[in-house]
């Protein structure tokens, strides 16, 4: 039985188009990455900034808009979350790969381009902000747009999975509506 099961996620994973599954999110990782790098050098800091300064909040101003800041992370998206302890950062490092599997199953029975496209920007930024909890403890986060109301500081991960659920949630929403429609 353990055997069919295993053969029966194999099967599944083979199911997924490799550029969802693996370079989409590989390149959103990639990206995430270089960027939170280029934000520490900014700051003459090393990628692992959180680790030694978990408790960095410092802020250059770049426009009128957005400024480039670097803050560590130690809860979730968009500061929830937030206070450090190892079993908490094991345990969302835990759910993100928990996650990320889910995600993976869910791609390789998504039947449109746009809901692939969606589920791979959510699996890149949690494996690029996975990375940087699993290494550092925190994740890195740079951007700030509080000049313009935004009061959260984020990273180029939190960005693809924000814009990947949204794009679930419009997928959800056209399914429903198509739904719908072919019932009247």
């Amino acid at each position: 039985m353990a055997g069919r099961r295993v053969m029966s996620v194999m099967d599944k994973l083979r199911q997924i188009p490799l550029g969802y599954g693996l370079w989409l999110p590989a390149g959103v990782v990639i990206i995430d990455q270089v960027t939170k790098w280029a934000a520490t050098r900014a700051f003459d800091k090393t990628m692992s900034v959180c680790a030694t300064e978990p408790q960095i909040n410092v802020t250059r101003e770049i426009s009128p808009i957005v400024d480039l800041s670097l803050l560590c992370n130690e809860g979730v998206s968009w500061g929830l979350l937030q206070g450090d302890s190892p079993l908490k950062r094991w345990g969302l490092l835990l759910f993100a790969i928990i996650m990320v599997g889910v995600l993976l199953s869910a791609l390789a029975s998504a039947r449109d381009a746009f809901s692939r496209l969606s589920l791979s920007l959510v699996i890149g930024g949690a494996v690029g902000n996975a990375i940087d909890r699993a290494l550092f403890g925190a994740v890195t986060d740079f951007v700030n747009a509080s000049d313009i109301g935004f009061n959260y500081v984020f990273n180029v991960a939190d960005s693809a999975i924000t814009v990947g659920i949204i794009g679930l949630l419009l997928a959800l929403v056209r399914d429903w509506l198509a739904e719908r429609k072919a019932k009247s």
